[in-house]
């Protein structure tokens, strides 16, 4: 009976189905890629043949971890250690790929062996190659259709290819493999590693290796190869943002979900009550509706693990980041995604279903399919509202899945925005008219420049002086994200830090920390904070009036380096010009004659920067994905209106309503529902942001909203573009009724 009810109405049981299969394809493919990382992590380690892998203990993630060579000589002289390789991992673009994993290895080193060849020559025993040789994984050969004996491009070299290797692990398969020494230059970690593996003695040695790397190298870590993945902070942001979104999805179809059951419940009221008079229970009333709820999610469920399968393997290449991390199917995905359904399935089927267990039978054969109420002859808004007003649940839940779209498109699109407006802020604070980051960087945090551009830009005529800007991040369970900024203490751009208590920054090892900071960290002048495993002695509380600054640290230039591991170089470099005039001008003279960096004029300098693209790349695909799944909903239920109102139509076509009249009649509904759905989405969205703001720790001061009329306008619109495409197909279909057949309708 369950199933038989469901089909009854197949169109509208088919896209309940899409809305929840669209949310748990969510779920499994963006899972799947958080997934892939950490598998390609472990694969990385343990493939490596190695016991113990040493790496920067604060690092948010391997390819921003730096360790000096030097350390490495030293642990490889005491006794429990046999053998150590370093490997040097970065992104980089290549070819037409923005995100591209390069992998630096000893070519003589025990952990390169687990690459195996399939075509070619491996690394070690290439001999008379014309160019540097490396290897090019089987899934970024077929991607950029390379073969043995092609070159390839990157940022910072070129390439020849030759060999093809396999690991079967994604994350691997679609990177390249070059010798540890090129890596140093390509991604310019001179004598530095992102990682050592250690091969010990015996296994008896390990605790004795331990306390040894504790008392002499505090700052590093050291990890079993199954260990390495879970220790990454990156892999647990990703897979924050694969819960975020895959939550906003199952919410909204969960909504359409719940929208459907009732839909059923009250076209089948009379027919509930006929069961409740020929002896049913309440119980088998509410297990009866509560069986479809749970059906109709798990076979959304298994449709959107498939769903979500196929997207990884065929839009796989358009995921930007996450298409070149491969894909990790875990029974445990696949398990948590069917959890999520039957919850879901649960949660949005108990309300109808005890509705419908408490009818009455006899009121409930009374049922006359009329709505919910009689509408008010004195509601406002004519027709279109009265009608609405009949289904106020069915209204209210329509609404509300609309708004839930509507409102993560606003908390976000004000988010990014705020966030852009801290960065330049950050740049036209510095009284900078030129801003500089590496040519061709995939993320503004990958940038690297070398010191001697900056002297190279100095020496120019136009330019009046240049100031190096230095990140490091801090990542911690005190601190989600503190922002470390590196200036030089005498240069130009550290000017617009105004120290309200103590003094400027004046030597290494002194922080002044941002008001917003001091209040989170609870530090105040004279105090001494600890920031990736070194002290620093606060000497000043400074304000600028830009949350990202005011809620971040300064140190200098040559402190921020030893923190990132970038010695001698700056993430970014901010040039003061003698005549701003002349911005475009030099702008454009610096990017013909300087290839080793990409200058954008202040203004223009955050929208440039790839994370924002990315960033609002991000933000259209999820207005995108509230945008589908809301219209799924909304032509579910404008489909039912009209389904239900058939006799209705009727009565009106026979009293001389034209089609274009019954077509304005739906869609106006549609509309208002929409707009309706948009300003209840609107606020929430504001409320949500506001929200974000209030996240203890210093992550939640660094950015403060920004609501434009244009974010506001595009999330109405949206909205409205919603309301428009659901109801359409309902009102062409109200138009095609004949008269006497729509009264004739039962």
């Amino acid at each position: 009976m369950i199933f038989k009810n469901l089909f009854r109405r197949k169109g509208r049981t088919i896209l309940t189905l899409l809305g929840i299969a669209t949310g748990v394809a969510a779920i499994i493919g963006l899972g799947a890629m958080a997934e892939g990382l950490q598998a390609g992590y472990t694969s990385m380690a343990r493939g490596s043949q190695a016991d113990l892998v040493l790496s920067q203990a604060s690092a948010m993630d391997i390819t921003m971890g730096s360790i000096e060579e030097t350390v490495a000589e030293q642990v490889l002289a005491w006794p429990e250690v046999a053998d150590l390789t370093g490997m040097l991992v970065g992104n980089v673009k290549a070819e037409d790929s923005p995100y591209f994993y390069i992998f630096g290895y000893d070519p003589q080193g025990f952990a390169i062996e687990h690459f195996k060849i399939v075509d070619g020559q491996g690394l070690g025993e290439a001999r008379g190659v014309r160019g540097k040789p490396c290897l090019l994984g089987r899934a970024a050969a077929e991607s950029f259709n390379k073969g043995v004996g092609d070159t390839l491009h990157v940022t910072g070299g070129t390439f020849r290819v030759v060999g093809i290797y396999e690991t079967g692990d994604g994350f691997e398969d679609g990177g390249a493999v070059i010798s540890l020494r090129e890596a140093q230059t390509v991604l310019l970690q001179p004598r530095r590693a992102s990682t050592f593996y250690i091969r010990l003695r015996d296994s008896e040695g390990e605790a004795r290796l331990r306390t040894r790397l504790e008392r002499y190298f505090p700052d590093l870590l050291l990890s079993t190869t199954s260990e390495f993945a879970d220790r990454q902070l990156m892999i647990d942001m990703m897979e924050g943002f694969a819960w975020v979104i895959s939550a906003l999805a199952i919410a909204i179809g969960g909504v359409v979900m719940t929208n459907t059951l009732w839909m059923s419940v009250f076209e089948r009221t009379r027919e509930i009550g006929l069961l409740r008079a020929v002896g049913w229970r309440r119980g088998q009333v509410l297990r009866l509706i509560l069986g479809e709820s749970l059906a109709l999610s798990l076979l959304g469920g298994l449709a959107g693990i498939g769903l979500g399968m196929a997207s990884v393997y065929l839009l796989g290449g358009s995921l930007g980041f996450f298409s070149v991390l491969g894909a990790h199917f875990s029974p445990a995905l696949f398990v948590r995604a069917i959890v999520t359904v039957v919850v879901l399935g649960m949660v949005g089927g108990i309300y109808p279903a005890r509705w419908a267990s408490r009818l009455l039978p006899l009121e409930a054969l009374r049922y006359d399919g009329g709505g919910e109420s009689r509408p008010s002859r004195f509601l406002p808004g004519g027709m279109t509202v009265r009608n609405l007003w009949r289904r106020r649940t069915r209204t209210t839940l329509t609404t509300l899945g609309i708004g839930v779209g509507i409102a993560v498109i606003v908390a976000l699109g004000t988010l990014s925005a705020g966030f852009m407006d801290s960065f330049n802020s950050l740049a036209m604070g510095d009284n900078a008219d030129l801003v500089a980051i590496e040519a061709d960087v995939s993320d503004m945090g990958y940038s690297t420049i070398d010191e001697r551009v900056g002297a190279r830009l100095s020496a120019l005529p136009d330019v009046e002086a240049v100031a190096g800007l230095g990140f490091a991040f801090e990542m911690s369970e005190q601190n989600p994200l503190l922002f470390i900024m590196g200036y030089h203490p005498r240069r130009f751009a550290i000017r617009h830090f105004h120290v309200v208590e103590g003094e400027p920054l004046a030597t290494n090892r002194q922080v002044i920390v941002g008001r917003q900071a001091a209040e989170v960290l609870g530090v105040e002048v004279g105090d001494t904070l600890r920031m990736l495993d070194s002290a620093f002695r606060v000497v000043g509380i400074y304000e600028t009036g830009a949350a990202f600054e005011d809620s971040g640290v300064v140190v200098t230039l040559r402190d921020a380096q030893r923190l990132a591991g970038r010695p001698r170089q700056v993430s970014m470099y901010l040039i003061k010009l003698r005549d701003p005039a002349r911005a475009e001008a030099v702008r454009a003279h610096l990017n013909a004659n300087f290839d080793e960096i990409d200058v954008s004029l202040t203004a223009e300098f955050a929208e440039n920067l790839p994370d924002f693209q990315s960033m609002e790349m991000m933000v259209e695909q999820i207005s995108f994905l509230a945008m589908f799944i809301g219209g799924l909903g909304m032509l579910n239920v404008m489909l039912m209106s009209v389904l239900e109102r058939t006799r209705e139509i009727g009565v009106l076509r026979s009293l001389g309503w034209r089609r274009r009249q019954v077509i304005g009649m739906i869609l106006a509904e549609a509309l208002l529902l929409g707009t309706v759905g948009g300003v209840c989405g609107i606020l929430l969205g504001v409320g949500m942001a506001w929200g974000f703001t209030q996240i203890p720790g210093v992550i939640g001061e660094m950015i403060v909203p920004r609501y434009s009329v244009e974010i506001l306008a595009q999330a109405l619109a949206v909205a409205l573009a919603t309301g428009g495409l659901g109801g359409l197909y309902p009102a062409w279909r109200a138009t095609r009724m004949r008269p006497v057949e729509a009264l004739r309708y039962e």
